[in-house]
This record gives structure tokens, sequence and C-alpha cells, in this order.
């Protein structure tokens, strides 16, 4: 059981979670226009692959972007959201700099 003292303390604490929670589920915003002014899939793809990027996992976020995983030329792993009408890096999530996968 809490003491009177130790409640104050404890509300504080759930209230901070509670706030970077929300913050961390929050995500990236890209486009605003209609589907139908989006680069295709393909396109997009194909013009990461001509910049030497290897597309491991790609997805349309919740915000409307282009988020892909995967490796650049140089063999760094790359998470990084793309405006979805003209392929602009929006932000880049994380990126270090690793070996490159390992082809069959």
């Amino acid at each position: 059981m809490s003491t009177p003292a130790r409640q104050p303390v404890r509300a504080l604490t759930m209230l901070a979670l509670l706030a970077l929670s929300g913050a961390a589920l929050a995500d990236t915003d890209c486009a605003r226009q209609d589907r139908s002014a989006w680069m295709p899939e393909s396109q997009f793809r194909e013009q990461m692959k001509r910049q030497g990027v290897q597309i491991t996992k790609f997805r349309i976020t919740p915000g409307n972007c282009y988020e892909i995983y995967g490796f650049d030329a140089n063999g760094r792993k790359l998470e990084i959201y793309y405006d979805p009408v003209d392929a602009r890096p929006v932000e880049e999530v994380a990126s270090s700099h690793l070996a490159s996968p390992r082809h069959p």
C-alpha cells in the first residue's frame, strides 16, 4: 500500500510515462496530396535501386510516408521516411555503418 506522500510522485511518474508514450507513437507526416499524385511504388523502388539502395522492407506509414529499411550503396543500414510524391527524404530514423548483407 502507498503512503500519502508517495502518491503525488507516483501520479507524476504516470503522467510523464503517458506523455512519452504518446511522443513515441507519433509518426512522421509526409504527403498531404491525394494518392493519385504519389510516385508509384515500383518507380520509387527503381529510383532507390539506381541510387544503390537495397530495400529490405518497404511500407506506407500512417503519416502517409514511404518508409524503407535497407542498406545504402556504402553498406550503411538505413531507416528513412520519404515523401511519396517526389521521393524527397523527410526523416532519417537510423543509419549505421554495417557490412552489406550477404547475397545468396
